[in-house]
């Protein structure tokens, strides 16, 4: 494969909204481990070093999102930076935003490069309930946003850069899932993601959470907006399952209309396919084929990992990051059954199909131990 990575930066460490199930709503600036390692007193990543990471990463990556837990169109050089992402042809180069920063002059920039899409977090498709979740943003700017995004594309007869609409779906938005799909498609997106609230450190979230409520409830709420969004020509780029095994139909032409449907709605994926195998494999699906990269260049093998970055840039790069001790840790880890760091307690991580650790430990033979790999 002559692209096979997945490149994901953070520009900045710094966001213009508190929302409030965010970190942020706790804090002005998120700080990167090491703690004692930055690039620049202002959190933002050096044009020189974007470069870098560019010319030596994106010729192979599939798949690059310039920002994961920041918003990136605050960086003061976004223009200038996705300028240079644009140059290296990547086929889905992409980003998350809350879209409030969005001009003229970077979604020219945004365009010329061929950014594939533009995930705007919104949150909620009221007035009253996006202010209060996505404080202190303003209703009539958001909408602004959209609209300059809609009519650009219009004029130009463009389907790019195509709008994903990120949902977080929590008490105070409850109601408005089923309100989603109208909305996306009154602003032309053509993707939606929808995720439960989760867990944020330092952040109390215990009045947003569904957790209590009745799941089949929940599901069924899921499953109508699955549906609507899905008649309306959308995507479910991600999604909470709704459906579960023991409620499905074994009738052979109710389980062919199932998987059609599932394919229309994008839920069933070639990507899913290679990431599940991979899994399988390797026991997990990102070491060698994440790089994820903090505005201070610290390098991890995926956006869960939480120990000592596997290297650095502007120092290092990916020849010395993939033949590294620190990468071959981990993946060795994985392949063996016995994860380090991080990977201990992922629930990403699945067990390697060839390792099973448990006979080992009832007494059968010792599988083979293979060496290193070689990268």
């Amino acid at each position: 494969m002559g692209r096979p990575y997945n490149v994901i930066l953070d520009l900045t460490e710094r966001c213009n909204l508190k929302c409030i199930m965010c970190y942020f709503s706790a804090t002005d600036r998120l700080h990167f481990q090491p703690f004692s390692v930055r690039l620049s007193e202002d959190g933002n990543m050096p044009v020189p070093v974007f470069e870098k990471i560019a010319a030596d990463l994106f010729p192979q990556a599939w798949r690059v999102a310039l920002a994961c837990a920041a918003e990136p169109m605050i960086h003061p050089k976004f223009r200038e930076l996705v300028t240079i992402a644009g140059r290296y042809g990547v086929p889905d180069l992409w980003f998350p935003t809350n879209l409030l920063a969005l001009t003229e002059a970077s979604l020219d920039a945004i365009r010329e490069a061929r950014v594939s899409t533009i995930a705007a977090s919104i949150d909620g498709v009221t007035q009253p309930t996006y202010e209060k979740i996505r404080v202190p943003a303003k209703w009539d700017r958001l909408v602004s946003r959209l609209e300059l995004l809609q009519s650009a594309k219009k004029a130009s007869g463009s389907k790019r850069p195509r709008l994903r609409i990120i949902f977080t779906w929590m008490q105070s938005n409850r109601g408005e899932l089923q309100e989603l799909p109208a909305f996306a498609e009154k602003y032309g997106a053509s993707e939606l993601d929808v995720r439960y609230v989760s867990p944020t450190v330092g952040v109390d979230i215990s009045r947003e959470t569904l957790s209590e409520e009745d799941p089949k409830v929940l599901r069924g709420e899921l499953a109508r907006a699955a549906r609507d969004a899905v008649s309306r020509g959308l995507r479910l780029y991600s999604y909470p399952e709704f459906e579960r095994k023991d409620e499905l139909s074994h009738n052979p032409i109710s389980r062919i209309r199932r998987r059609i449907w599932r394919l229309k709605a994008g839920l069933d994926r070639l990507e899913h396919l290679r990431h599940s195998w991979y899994q399988r494999m390797d026991g997990c699906a990102y070491p060698d084929r994440d790089f994820v990269i903090r505005p201070n260049g610290a390098v991890n093998p995926c956006i869960y990992w939480e120990g000592d970055p596997i290297g650095f840039y502007p120092a290092g790069d990916r020849a010395a990051f993939l033949a590294g001790k620190a990468l071959a840790r981990i993946r060795n880890g994985l392949h063996f059954g016995r994860p380090v760091g991080t990977c201990k307690t992922c629930s990403e991580r699945r067990m390697a199909f060839y390792r099973l650790p448990e006979e080992e430990a009832a007494g059968s033979p010792s599988p083979v131990r293979l060496p290193t790999l070689p990268r």
